[in-house]
């Protein structure tokens, strides 16, 4: 029923009566105390109902039992007052009087104050009286009220008092004397409850001696300002502060010291204390405890900041709907919230007085909902929240319900947003502080830590989120967040955002920082800011502008230049920070020119690229500006300056600002005008000389060698035109004065001459004019004194003389003799150099080592013609033999010690070799790459080199043979005319095969130079009319033995000249693609050439192996499907001829196999043998082979099948369930054996066949089979079969129609048609095999049938497991039945028993009564009233008429006669006879005969079947036994004799025994069908009646009259009767007889398993079991 709108309607509109709820108000009262867990409960709703009816004062009294026999002025112990049992507790306050309505509401629970403003919201709140009393009593003005109870409700009564008291009075008498709470925590509970709460005064009495007095003091309230930068309305708008007044608040505690007071701990008496005590040393007495006088007071104040802000609220109709439904009010217009804080002048003001310890704030304060609550604040205040709506306990804050939970979220948020504007105010006044001290701000760093520390949020406990939702808000929701906050830093109280962490930068003196004192005691704000990104480090953009606004002094200057440095090498500041700082920064430093330092330069440092090297500059010399002087710098050390990114100034980039500065310098500064500053810069060169690299050495000599820099006596001079001290030559030269520190070497390579200029020499020593000494010098005097000054001698000179001639060569000319040379155009005088024809120099007595010898070399002079000459005499020298054998001679005596091995002699084009076979009038000369050293590549036709030479072939760069690729150019163009030409030319070739590159390979291998002889077979002869030319490639090496020899061309050309044609692409045999090819394309002609058809497969078989790599060639494969080149079969009858092609008669002489050459659209590949008998005759087919009937199909070939097409013929279904079933499980069974078995190409596996194959019987089958392909006449054949399978076009499955007297055979074909892909005729036979054999027959030829026996046994054990769950129902059904049963049998003789005591009593007053009789029944008679007992009625024996009419066995005598036997069938004569009559006893009250019930009867049929069992012997033994039968004696109460062995178990498990004298061999080789029939039959007998089949037994004897026998519960039947009478019709199909027959027998044992005699019972049981098989057999359907 869906429409539960409607059943309400309906239910409310009954006519039922309605009923109230009623309530258990104890229990109720009880579970709601139950939420109050904290202690004080009772105290802190009565202080709040105080609060609420506007009192200043509440007093507490304590009464104990003794206190009214106490006299006057009598001094109590407080030691034992305080251990005093209270009676009661009183509690009144002088607020206003209950009204009428407070009255009312008194009474009713959860209808709590409906006035907004209070706090009450529940109506609980007064009844957790009931934690401490039983039946309070309330008085206030003229009224009181009590409270009693009747059971479990409550009850109240009201009473006018004759005066009106001021107080409302709240009395409490307890259950029972209780103790008093703890003194000093209820004293600090009262000192908490003052702080909020409006109440000025609590006083506490025990007795009547005041042990507490609290006063509360307030200072008039201002108002304090809202900040601008605080938005003061909430994040869901829903409440905004109006205005926030502050008051300073004083609480005055005066306490009597007992309540202070704890008795000393007495000391443990365990072995450790007393052990401790032994071992150590004597303790003073403890001191005398402040409170030593318990009945003195002590005094203690504490002084507090409150700020409360006025919250207006402002929320939409249908949360106030929600909110009032929650909280039985409405939410208020106006509300308050307060924080209560103290600074840190009135905490040192304030007393640490333990009973303030909850009063102060401590790390977290705690939400005062008028009392503390258990919920923390998280920071250090406590906050009072009267609106703040509690959960019922009153100890957290409701964030549960979902309007309650906004609304207190929404005063969370005012609660933050005061926090801050607390904040605010605390952090302006330590400001004001601040500038009245002037700047002294040390003093004020404890209080702003004590700020900070007050609003440090920690998590709040146990809601995290209340201190979550405070927190937002104090610093701003993202949206609004304020980017500062106010802090106190050096400079005083600033926003966050001017304000950095202290760090390093102590540079900058006016960037206000945080203390450190105030970053490390109030980290943890600190941190929070940091985490809020309101206080940062100090940034690169800080310091900056700082640097912008004023210039750094000399401490500063260094201070920030370390600092920096630090940093970027740290990795604190990358390179663009640090020259943006630079940039802005400006360092000073003193003038040189104020000797007292007041005048300063600025020096901007962001335009220094240098600074100074006192080690390699001196601090006085000038700088360029973009240096920094070495005072600014002198503090700092190199990795400093380096990490700023300055360099050190190098010495050349200095020396060209000296030499060319931007300004111009002083004169005494000018490098060219002042020696003395001259000779300074020299001296710093010089210094710095050796360090510097060859490139800046060449730069200063550059820099100073055209300057007049160098002092000598003739004043500045250039460096070249200065002459050091140590030349002599000429007087009036400018010599160099003396300069401190300036080294030679310097001087040296500045320019400074230690030689006389050659010029001058020429000009004053060699010329025709040459007046020193009187006499003109030689060349050999000029080597002489040049060799003298050899090591000071400039380059410039040395150029100069290395192209001026200065030498004279050998000659006899006397012309000649005047000619001067250069040194490098002469060679050195030597014998084998004056044989060539070169110049010679003329210097007698040469000495090649001596000190002129190696200076002429260095200028150039030849020791030998290089390798160019000396062939170039050889080339031109055609004419002089003589002298080109010299130059031979020389380059190969020579080749190694003047190293010509480095000249490319090859390159050479001149002709200059000598060749092999010129005459020496007339000698042919050849460049080195048109002649070769290797004498036998003349065969090929190229020039070789002379003999004398051809071992110094490889010095003038003569190959040893030409390239390969003109040795194959040169062959291809003219091949080898004979074949001993080729014999010599491809034997030569063999000694070069690792030159022959693929590339060559290919072309040798397709070009025509192999000559062949001509064979009868050709079709074009050669140009001789004897050979022909072919390639390689295509020819063979081999001879006549070879089997393809006539088809292909073989040459035999010696192991050399073999090897160069193996190399090219010869075979020793054709390949199978080769073979192919030919095959295809000469088919006729091979199978000639082949002489039959044996040769001609076997080249086929070779093809068809290699198909997978040879259906890669695409066109090979194109002419195979053309040609017709296969080799196919055709059976035709012995009487018909063959025609095209090869015929062999088959062995039984009735066919002749045709061999024809076809193409493969021709072929038909046999998949079906059945199929293809039918029309051998008619077409050809391709040999039986896999790997041939896989090639012939790849070219086009198709199955007979696919050629074949069957018209089946399907008769009417016959109805055949048990045989469907029967065969499909044979055929499922049989086919996973035959694939077992299998190793041909599977298209079905045995799973498939399970899902797809169905069997079905029909009347007839008839198949038409037609041929149809293209190239064969239209043919077809009718046939009858047996079986045949197609597929169900509709429901696609594959079904196997099978007739009555199907032959397994039929069956086979079309099994194997589907499991296979192409089956073979064996396939057929196999299977047909295994489905006509019984499991047995093939287990003993050897097959695997463990597997189908084993699944057998599984199936019989899955059997097993329904059959014992249906037995268990049908168990758990008896007892159910037999329950009711009883129950009603007890009805029934309870009834009885009534029936028969008035049917007594009537006969008793019917009796007259006689003088002296007994007025009552007889006890006798009373006692023998019996409850007759319930029998079951014998049946008439009319079972037998039954069963055989039933079951048909009337009309077959002999099996009538049998079961006649067997059920002892009594006639009604016989019965007649056997049933005596029974006479009633007299005075025996008639048995009432009732039925047995059924459940009864099919309990002991169940029984009876649980009872059969295993026979687990191998033997049975069972001598004759007889029944003594009064009444009549028949054929079935005699139970013969037996004995008989076990022989072994069915392919069901069925256990099979065998008379002792019947051979086990022989009996089941004859009867393995039979036994596994009967085994099967019984079987489903068994599933019939819910049997074990394991109780079923099979038993053979060959005589005796037993059809079957119980013994102990095993049921035996014997395999005699079924070969007799039933095994013939069950082959065939028909088991119904036999199936009816023994399920008889069975049913007549079963029933011996209930009576052991033929009885009338046994009879009745037989029959029941007859008419009740199991229920879930098909019988029972």
């Amino acid at each position: 029923m869906d429409d539960y709108s409607t059943l309400r309607a309906k239910t409310l509109g009954s006519t039922h009566e309605e009923e109230a709820v009623t309530v258990n108000t104890r229990a109720l009262i009880d579970k709601v105390l139950a939420r109050y867990s904290s202690e004080n409960t009772t105290l802190r709703e009565l202080l709040q109902n105080a609060a609420d009816a506007n009192a200043n004062y509440v007093e507490v009294r304590f009464q104990s039992d003794g206190s009214a026999s106490v006299p006057p002025g009598h001094q109590p112990d407080f030691k034992e007052l305080v251990k005093s049992k209270m009676q009661r507790m009183l509690v009144k306050n002088d607020g206003q009087s209950f009204r009428e309505e407070d009255w009312q509401r008194l009474k009713r629970i959860a209808e709590g104050n409906p006035d907004e403003t209070k706090i009450g919201a529940f109506g609980v709140g007064f009844y957790s009286v009931f934690a401490d009393c039983e039946e309070p009593f309330v008085s206030s003005g003229d009224q009181a009220m009590a409270f009693y109870w009747k059971g479990n409700s409550l009850f109240t009564r009201k009473a006018k008092l004759d005066t009106k008291d001021r107080y409302t009075t709240f009395l409490l008498e307890y259950r029972e004397p209780s103790e008093l709470p703890d003194l000093k925590e209820l004293c600090k509970f009262f000192a908490t409850s003052l702080t909020f709460v409006r109440l000025n005064s609590i006083s506490l009495y025990v007795d009547d001696y005041c042990l507490l007095s609290l006063e509360k003091k307030t200072s008039p309230s201002h108002v304090l300002q809202i900040p601008e930068s605080i938005n003061s309305i909430t994040r869901d708008k829903l409440m905004q502060i109006a205005k926030v007044d502050t008051e300073s608040v004083q609480i005055d505690a005066k306490y009597m010291n007992v309540t202070h007071y704890s008795p000393p701990v007495a000391e443990s008496q365990t072995f450790g204390a007393i052990f401790s005590r032994l071992t150590s040393r004597p303790v003073a007495p403890p001191k005398e405890s402040p409170h030593s006088d318990l009945s003195a007071y002590t005094k203690v104040s504490i002084f507090l900041r409150i700020a409360t802000a006025t919250v207006n609220t402002s929320v939409t109709p249908s949360f106030a709907k929600e909110l009032e439904r929650a909280t039985k009010k409405p939410p208020p217009k106006t509300t308050k919230l307060a924080i209560l804080s103290m600074s840190k002048d009135e905490l040192d003001a304030s007393e640490d007085a333990e009973i303030f310890s909850n009063v102060l704030p401590g790390k977290s304060g705690r939400i005062f909902i008028g009392f503390p609550t258990h919920q923390t604040t998280s920071i250090g205040a406590h906050i009072s929240a009267p609106s703040v709506i509690p959960t019922v306990e009153r100890e957290n804050i409701d964030l549960n319900a979902r309007v309650i939970r906004d609304w207190n979220i929404e005063m969370l948020r005012i609660a933050g947003i005061l926090a801050r504007i607390m904040y605010t105010d605390e952090m302006s006044a330590l400001a004001r502080r601040a500038e009245r001290q002037k700047g002294q701000l040390e003093d004020l760093f404890d209080h702003a830590i004590h700020i900070m520390k007050q609003f440090t949020f920690t998590p709040s406990t146990p809601a995290s989120a209340v201190g979550e939702h405070i927190r937002a808000e104090f610093w701003g929701y993202p949206k609004r967040r304020s980017n500062s906050i106010e802090v106190m830093s050096t400079r005083g109280v600033l926003p966050s955002s001017r304000v950095r962490l202290s760090s390093d930068v102590n540079f900058l003196v006016g960037l206000p920082l945080l203390p450190e004192k105030i970053a490390k005691e109030a980290h943890e704000f600190i941190r929070g800011l940091k985490e809020l990104g309101l206080l940062t480090e100090i940034t690169a953009i800080d310091i900056q502008q700082e640097l912008q606004n004023q210039a750094l002094s000399g401490a500063q200057q260094d201070l920030f230049l370390k600092w920096l440095a630090e940093k970027r090498t740290k990795g604190d500041l990358d390179d663009n920070i640090v020259q943006t700082l630079l940039s802005v920064a400006v360092a000073t430093t003193s003038s040189p020119e104020d000797p007292n330092g007041d005048v300063t330069i600025p020096i901007p440092l962001g335009m220094i690229k240098y600074y100074v090297n006192p080690n390699k500059l001196s601090p006085d010399v000038p700088i360029p500006s973009d240096c920094l002087p070495f005072q600014v710098t002198k503090a700092l050390t190199r990795p400093q300056l380096m990490a700023l990114g300055w360099e050190e100034i190098a010495v050349l980039t200095w020396l060209r600002f000296i030499c060319s500065p931007p300004h111009p310098l002083p004169a005494s500064q000018n490098i060219e005008l002042s020696p003395k500053f001259s000779a300074q810069v020299m001296a710093i060169v010089s210094k710095n000389w050796d360090p510097m690299t060859s490139k800046q050495k060449e730069d200063v000599v550059d820099l100073l060698k055209n300057r007049r820099c160098i002092p000598t006596k003739m004043g500045l001079r250039t460096p070249t035109e200065a002459y050091f001290n140590t030349v002599k030559l000429f007087q009036d030269l400018p010599l160099i004065v003396s300069m401190n520190g300036v080294r030679d070497k310097f001087l040296t390579a500045l320019g400074v001459r230690k030689t006389v200029e050659l010029k001058l020499v020429f000009e004053r020593l060699m010329s025709e004019n040459a007046t020193q000494g009187g006499t003109k010098w030689s060349h050999l005097d000029l080597i002489r004194y040049l060799t003298s000054v050899w090591n000071d001698i400039p380059r410039d000179d040395i150029t100069k003389l290395k192209n001026t001639p200065i030498c004279k060569a050998e000659t006899s000319s006397p012309q000649s003799q005047q000619t001067l040379y250069r040194v490098s155009e002469l060679y050195e005088p030597d014998d084998q150099l004056r044989k060539l024809g070169l110049p010679i120099l003329y210097w007698p007595n040469w000495k090649a080592g001596s000190s002129e010898g190696k200076f002429l070399t260095s200028l150039g002079l030849k020791k030998h013609p290089s390798a160019q000459d000396v062939l170039r005499i050889a080339a031109v020298s055609a004419d002089n033999a003589k002298l080109r054998e010299a130059a031979l001679h020389y380059y190969v005596t020579n080749y190694y010690n003047n190293g010509y091995t480095a000249f490319n002699a090859a390159g050479q084009e001149m002709a200059f070799l000598p060749l092999k076979g010129g005459s020496q009038e007339k000698v042919k000369l050849a460049a080195p790459r048109h002649c070769y050293s290797n004498p036998r590549a003349a065969i090929m036709g190229y020039d070789i080199l002379r003999s004398d030479l051809q071992e110094h072939g490889q010095k003038f760069g003569v190959a040893v043979d030409p390239p390969m690729t003109f040795c194959i150019d040169k062959l291809i163009a003219q091949p080898p005319a004979t074949i001993r030409d080729a014999q010599n030319k491809f034997s030569y070739l063999s000694t070069r095969l690792a030159e022959i590159l693929p590339h060559l390979v290919e072309r040798l291998s397709s070009a025509r130079i192999v000559p062949v002889p001509l064979k009868l077979s050709d079709i074009r002869p050669g140009p001789t009319g004897k050979l022909k030319w072919i390639p390689p490639k295509n020819c063979f090496l081999g001879g006549q033995g070879s089997p393809y020899y006539e088809i292909f061309d073989f040459v035999d050309l010696g192991q050399d000249a073999n090897a160069f044609l193996t190399k090219c692409g010869s075979k020793h045999e054709p390949t199978v693609a080769e073979v192919a090819y030919m095959i295809v394309r000469e088919p006729d002609r091979l199978l000639d050439v082949f002489g039959g058809e044996k040769k001609y497969m076997g080249a086929l078989r070779s093809i068809a192996e290699n198909w997978s790599h040879l259906k890669k060639d695409k066109m090979l494969v194109r002419e195979m499907r053309k040609s017709r080149f296969l080799g196919a079969l055709r059976e035709v009858s012995a009487g018909s001829g063959a025609d095209g092609g090869a015929a062999e008669e088959n062995a039984d002489g009735g066919t002749i196999r045709e061999f024809i050459l076809a193409r493969a659209d021709q072929v038909l590949v046999i998949d079906e043998y059945v199929t293809y008998v039918m029309f051998r005759s008619e077409i050809l087919t391709a040999p039986q082979e896999d790997i041939l009937e896989s090639f012939y199909t790849s070219l086009g070939a198709s199955a007979v099948s696919a050629r074949v097409f069957p018209e089946w013929r399907i008769g009417n279904p016959l109805h055949a369930e048990k045989e469907v079933e029967r065969l499909t499980k044979l055929v499922l069974e049989r086919c996973r054996l035959f694939l077992h078995n299998n190793n041909e190409e599977v298209a079905h596996d045995a799973r498939w066949l399970e899902n797809n194959l169905r069997v079905s019987y029909v009347d007839t089958i008839r198949v038409k089979n037609t041929l149809k392909h293209e190239g064969y006449k239209t043919i077809s054949h009718l046939q009858s079969k047996t079986a045949a399978i197609t597929k169900d076009t509709v429901t696609k499955q594959t079904i196997l129609y099978v007739t009555h007297n199907f032959l397994y055979y039929d069956v086979s074909v079309g099994l194997v048609t589907i499991i296979l892909r192409r089956p073979k005729p064996h396939s057929y036979l196999l299977l047909e095999s295994l489905l006509s054999t019984e499991l047995m027959v093939l287990k003993s030829r050897g097959f695997n049938v463990d597997r189908i026996l084993r699944a057998k046994a599984a199936e019989a054990r899955l059997a097993e497991n329904q059959r014992q769950r249906r037995l268990e129902e049908e168990r758990r059904r008896f007892e159910e039945e037999e329950k009711l049963a009883r129950e009603k049998e007890k009805l029934q003789q309870k009834q009885i028993l009534r029936e028969q005591e008035k049917q007594a009593t009537r006969e008793t007053e019917q009796k007259p009564a006689m003088p002296g009789a007994f007025t009552e029944s007889s006890p006798q008679r009373k006692t023998n009233l019996l409850v007759p007992p319930i029998v079951d009625r014998p049946r008439m024996n009319n079972f037998f008429g039954k069963i055989t009419g039933a079951l048909g066995f009337d009309k077959d005598s002999r099996q009538t006669e049998q079961i006649r036997n067997l059920l002892d069938y009594q006639s009604p004569e016989q019965q007649q006879q056997a049933q005596l009559p029974i006479k009633p006893t007299p005075h025996a009250q008639p048995q009432v005969e009732k039925p047995t019930e059924p459940h009864r009867i099919r309990e002991n049929l169940r029984r009876a079947v649980e009872s059969s069992r295993s026979h687990d012997s191998n033997h049975l033994f069972s001598p004759p036994d007889a029944f003594v039968v009064k009444e009549q004696k028949s054929y079935c109460d005699s139970r013969p004799s037996h004995d008989i062995t076990f022989a072994g178990n069915s392919a069901l498990g069925i256990k099979l025994y065998v008379d002792k004298k019947v051979k086990v061999q022989d009996f089941f080789g004859k009867n393995a069908a039979a036994v596994n029939s009967f085994s099967q039959l019984l079987k489903e007998i068994a599933e019939i009646y819910s049997l074990k089949i394991t109780s079923m037994h099979i038993y053979f004897d060959e005589q005796g009259t037993a059809i079957a026998f119980n013994t102990n519960g095993s049921i035996f039947c014997n395999l005699r009767f079924f070969l007799q009478l039933h095994a013939e019709a069950v082959a065939k199909g028909d088991a119904e007889k036999a199936l009816a027959y023994w399920f008889v027998v069975v049913a007549h044992e079963l029933a011996h398993n209930l009576v052991s005699d033929h009885s009338a019972q046994h009879s009745f049981y037989a029959y029941v079991y007859y008419i009740t098989p199991s229920p879930s057999s098909y019988f029972y359907h």
